[in-house]
């Protein structure tokens, strides 16, 4: 896990990582919560995103080589380190258990209706396992494979999603105390940049690749912002009972009915997309249990890992209702808190290295 990855392939990561969460059930979440507004909100937290990128190429810049744990033990101390591990830990988990849920009820209901729940657990828990212990280098070289077609995929999508357009939707529908409620409620599925701290030191960088990872997030943006304007627009009122943003938006329309399943885009779209993101989830999680426990090789690691997983899952204390009452009642706080620490630390960091200029 020591081979490091090139700044395009990290900005492919990033740019995928983006759309974790955000194209099924998050639109119909967004409008229960704030109307048309949600777009709004989408757009308040994706420059969550966009600032939490900045502080990790400030970070990066002031250390280039150095793992982000490093940084912080050597400035902050050992104790305070594990402990931001420990909440970046569990973070990721909860991550990969929403989006695993979520993922299924996708396939579920657009696929596999009489499949069993553990078929799918397997197949995730198959590639996630294989990809992190095939190592990062790997994750980056599939994902710079199948980037041009998930993109080419998502904006195919968009195009026809066009002739399903009804009206324009209502802004500004929401009173600004239910909006800033929707900016709470949606904000863990926000934060995935963060992962990019775990992998700094295996990410090269220099200062003139920065405008790679702008060019390839910002095409991530466009195509989020649009879908979440189509989804809108079609729907209106009714935005709130559609649960998979990205197959409805091209679906319910008597004009594509020749032409039969369109929503396979989308479904080959999402399958790819998935497990790639698992992928580089799990791949973050590893590490940052690495960190914690040093002694522990990387088989070891994802042995503990997919044995936690199993539990979890089979224990049925973590389904699909669960990880969305989770996510929008009590993870926002956790989000918060990492959020706001990151800050602070990417200041510390800053100061501290240029007080070690001479």
């Amino acid at each position: 896990m020591t081979k490091t990855i090139s700044s395009r392939q990290g900005a492919i990561l990033a740019a995928l990582l983006l759309f974790a969460n955000k194209i099924l059930v998050l639109p119909s979440l967004m409008y229960e919560s704030s109307n048309a507004d949600g777009i709004f909100i989408l757009l308040a937290l994706l420059a969550v995103e966009m600032l939490i990128l900045y502080m990790f190429f400030k970070v990066k810049e002031a250390f280039p080589y150095q793992s982000f744990y490093e940084i912080i033990k050597k400035y902050m101390g050992t104790i305070v380190a594990k402990l931001f591990y420990v909440l970046l830990l569990v973070y990721f988990f909860f991550k990969i258990m929403l989006l695993f849920n979520i993922s299924y009820i996708y396939f579920h209901i657009q696929v596999y209706i009489d499949v069993a729940y553990y078929l799918f657990l397997f197949a995730f828990l198959l590639i996630m396992t294989s990809s992190v212990l095939r190592g990062l280098r790997a994750i980056g070289r599939g994902l710079e494979f199948f980037y041009f077609f998930i993109i080419g995929c998502m904006f195919f999508i968009i195009l026809l999603s066009f002739a399903n357009f009804d009206k324009f939707p209502l802004f500004f529908d929401s009173p600004p105390a239910q909006y800033f409620k929707g900016l709470f409620s949606n904000l863990f599925c926000f934060g995935d940049m963060l992962v990019l701290f775990v992998l700094m030191d295996k990410i090269e960088l220099k200062k003139k690749d920065e405008k790679k990872f702008f060019k390839y997030i910002g095409a991530s943006v466009v195509i989020l912002i649009l879908i979440y304007f189509m989804f809108y627009s079609i729907f209106g009122q009714t935005s709130f009972i559609h649960k998979n943003a990205i197959s409805d938006i091209i679906t319910f329309s008597y004009r594509f009915i020749d032409l039969g399943r369109l929503d396979i885009i989308a479904i080959v779209t999402v399958m790819f997309l998935s497990f790639l993101q698992l992928s580089i989830y799990c791949y973050a999680l590893c590490e940052c249990f690495m960190k914690l426990f040093s002694k522990l090789s990387i088989v070891y690691t994802i042995v503990v890992f997919d044995a936690i997983f199993i539990a979890v899952v089979a224990s049925s204390l973590v389904n699909y209702l669960t990880v969305i009452n989770l996510g929008v009642n009590v993870m926002g706080y956790f989000a918060i808190v990492l959020h706001l620490i990151l800050p602070i630390l990417v200041l510390c960091f800053i100061k501290f290295s240029h007080r070690r200029q001479p």
